[in-house]
């Protein structure tokens, strides 16, 4: 009778244990898909920021280059033809590449953001302690 009591004992403490355990996962599972979240939508939001920057100076970059070459060719809507074939090239060569610009990049970051072990917190830093 007292081994059966034990028993019951052990199998509680047992489903208790995977009830804590169950809880903490799904708290990690919060607390990495939050992190995973936040470096993505950081990255997003830098990226963007840079896009606009980058489009501001091609913009005012095309636009002086444009009238410098209409100036220096005495027709201004020649200047502007010149820019837009040279745009024109530039995007064409942007589309070919486009895997190896765009494509493999992402892939390799989002790759190693979710497929990275997570950091191993669990020791504490007793690792180091105890070498020494």
């Amino acid at each position: 009778m007292f081994s059966v009591n034990k028993n019951v004992e052990s199998i509680q403490k047992l489903l208790l244990e995977f009830k804590n355990y169950y809880l903490l996962q799904k708290k990690f599972i919060r607390l990495d898909t939050a992190e995973k979240l936040t470096v993505i939508l950081s990255a997003i939001g830098i990226a963007l920021i840079i896009l606009v920057l980058v489009a501001l100076i091609c913009f005012f970059g095309t636009m002086a280059l444009a009238f410098y070459l209409g100036n220096t060719l005495n027709n201004i809507p020649l200047g502007f033809i010149i820019v837009a074939g040279i745009i024109a090239f530039v995007l064409i060569i942007f589309y070919w590449n486009r895997k190896r610009f765009v494509v493999e990049p992402l892939a390799r970051f989002i790759g190693h953001l979710f497929a990275a072990e997570p950091k191993n917190t669990e020791n504490h830093g007793t690792e180091s302690q105890n070498a020494e």
